[in-house]
């Protein structure tokens, strides 16, 4: 028997031994609670790091068997009586209050994530998207070929994802606006409801934006983002409550709300923030026994330290940018990075925070000739050119272009990275994603603006970049905020399909029937002159680097791959030498999708959730 196969059997008979003296019994404490009393010091078979997207979505499931104990630990407060979070139509407004975590990223960039319950969840846009069918199926290709077959593909992800849903189809009323959708690839018994909203627009903007993407670039008109190809333009639902009067369905609506006073099995405890994972030893594989954390408020920090036990497992969920923070301040990352911090490294995983993959976006705007919306929104309509469609000419070249610069591009991003040689690989799937598949490019957001004069807005941005950044903790103290790296526009490529996306953008303004509802453009208006192309690329790529903002999607800091792609979990979502410390939410993508990512991250839950029952101790 070798070293690590012995030191797997010690784990294997520690959690046995455990679990089999334990006797799972309803918490002390159940429901919502911002009290640690009855919690710190108690045991349970799971906690959760993160009340977010898929942090409630795990919990929930876990906890539907009631000789099963959950925890979740989440470092916001409870806001769902709070409008800026049940009234989707306010999200633009929580930018910079107590509600985001606002984390400081290149030039002054803010990547927004949701600090409260429910995470990003309660507070985004509630776009309703999935990605192609041939993004989700890519995963298994970056696993072990022991793993290919856990179902990390699109068919076993439309599974999960439609589990997770419960979508309301649109009403005749919905239909006679442009709403469609096929139902058979939505799910209709989940916890979180996607709809067509109450209050949608009637009037003449957002179906003339759907006839001008299409007569300005040849997109199709497609019934449904969600059935695996959304290279096309259409309207989509809104993850909302039509039966609660268009009320924001979040995870914690979703999951939380209809069971947190009956499951007395299921405690979440608010406004305290994990400030590391506890270990019962130093040795690989580690096994995590509980958590220590600590008061956490937006004006004062706790400085009492309390601990939870866990039987089982403990389940990270606290995003793209927390959730590497916490592995390093638990010794797991580059040792390199952890030793001059003071924390000893236990697992010297140099990649652990790396291959963060974010979006930029930039806006145009044109003042609207008046017309009447004949709504409230929110707008839900979307168009998704692929490559060919935003460089049309140019693509054959450009094309070309991409073949021969993967490997420089993979060598430029080798710092946030494994290696040159890992990126390299990574980057010719995603370049076959791209090139082969006509996976969508650019997003266009089109959103009516506010009265009293009423615009057209179009938020465009690039969905697959190469570039790569990183995040790291910069001292031993949780309370700091880590060092976000996004590296945005690195790559050359990311700042040409932008200007290409807005060359585009601006032409499907100035495209009948869009261009009716129309005074003229305002942003940006002359500081991108205009031309037969739309602006050249070289005044918008100027452009773009001085008005650029993060989309706030940020994946990959943990990534489920292979090890020796750099990957941070594997396919069963287990952190690397470790025995019983998964990951679940944004950061185990290992890249980016042509959608939003509420969608997939519940799949992402729901299929963990079935992955950690089926696990044996």
């Amino acid at each position: 028997m070798t070293l690590r196969s012995a030191a797997f059997f010690q784990v294997a008979l520690f959690l046995s031994s455990v679990v089999g003296a334990s006797k799972p019994n309803p918490t002390a404490v159940f429901g919502v609670t911002s009290s640690p009393d009855g919690i710190a010091g108690s045991t349970y078979d799971y906690i959760v790091i993160g009340g977010g997207t898929a942090g409630l979505a795990v919990a929930g499931r876990l906890s539907e068997n009631p000789a099963i104990s959950v925890l979740v630990v989440e470092a916001g407060a409870d806001d769902r009586n709070n409008p800026l979070v049940y009234d989707v139509n306010q999200f633009t407004n929580v930018g910079g209050t107590f509600l985001d975590w606002g984390y400081l990223a290149d030039e002054g960039r803010v990547v927004t994530q949701g600090k409260t319950l429910g995470g990003s969840s309660s507070i985004n846009g509630g776009t309703w998207t999935r990605g192609s069918a041939a993004q989700y199926d890519s995963w298994s290709t970056l696993l072990e070929k022991s793993e290919a077959n856990l179902g990390w593909n699109w068919k076993g992800m439309l599974h999960y994802m439609r589990k997770a849903e419960n979508f309301f189809p649109p009403t005749p009323e919905q239909v006679a606006k442009g709403a469609e959708a096929i139902p058979s690839v939505h799910g209709s018994s989940g916890p979180v409801h996607a709809a067509f909203p109450r209050g949608m627009y009637g009037g003449p903007q957002q179906p003339a934006f759907l006839a001008s993407a299409s007569n300005a670039s040849g997109l199709v008109h497609c019934p449904d983002f969600s059935a695996g190809n959304p290279n096309c333009v259409s309207m989509c639902p809104v993850s909302l409550n039509y039966f609660n009067n268009d009320r924001r369905s979040s995870s914690a609506e979703a999951y939380l709300t209809p069971n947190e006073k009956t499951r007395k099995n299921w405690v979440t405890l608010t406004q305290h923030l994990v400030t590391k994972i506890i270990w019962s030893n130093t040795q690989i594989p580690l096994v995590a026994s509980g958590v220590e954390f600590a008061a956490y408020s937006n004006t004062t920090n706790g400085t009492t330290r309390f601990t939870a036990h866990a039987r089982k497992e403990i389940i990270l969920a606290a995003g793209a940018i927390r959730t590497p923070a916490i592995l390093q301040l638990s010794g797991i990352g580059d040792a390199n990075l952890l030793r001059p911090l003071n924390i000893t490294p236990l697992v010297d995983l140099k990649t652990v925070g790396l291959n963060l993959i974010d979006q930029t976006n930039t806006v145009l705007i044109a003042s609207g000739t008046g017309f009447d919306p004949a709504g409230s929104g929110p707008s839900d309509v979307i168009a998704y050119p692929n490559f060919y469609q935003i460089f049309r000419n140019a693509s054959t070249d450009k094309a070309a272009e991409v073949k021969k610069s993967i490997q420089t591009w993979a060598a430029s991003q080798a710092s946030n990275g494994l290696s040159a040689s890992t990126l390299e690989t990574i980057f010719e799937k995603q370049a076959e994603i791209i090139l082969n598949t006509k996976a969508p490019m650019i997003e266009m957001f089109y959103a009516t603006g506010p009265d009293p004069s009423i615009q057209l807005v179009t938020v465009c941005w690039q969905l697959l970049p190469f570039s790569r950044g990183r995040v790291a903790i910069v001292s031993n103290d949780p309370f700091e905020y880590p060092y976000v790296h996004a590296n945005y526009l690195n790559v050359s490529l990311d700042l040409d399909v932008m200007a290409a996306g807005l060359q585009l953008a601006r032409k499907i303004l100035q495209t009948p029937p869009l261009s009716d509802l129309s005074t003229g453009e305002v942003v940006p208006g002359a500081a991108v002159p205009d031309n037969a192309e739309g602006g050249s690329a070289a005044d918008w790529r100027a452009y773009i680097r001085q008005n650029y903002n993060s989309v706030t999607h940020p994946i990959g800091t943990a990534a489920m791959m292979r090890r020796e792609l750099g990957g941070v979990v594997d396919g069963h979502l287990k952190v690397y030498d470790t025995a019983n410390v998964r990951v679940v939410d944004a950061s185990v993508l290992p890249m980016q999708l042509s959608a939003h990512l509420s969608s997939t991250v519940y799949g992402v839950a729901e299929k963990a959730a079935d992955l950690i029952k089926a696990a044996q101790y």
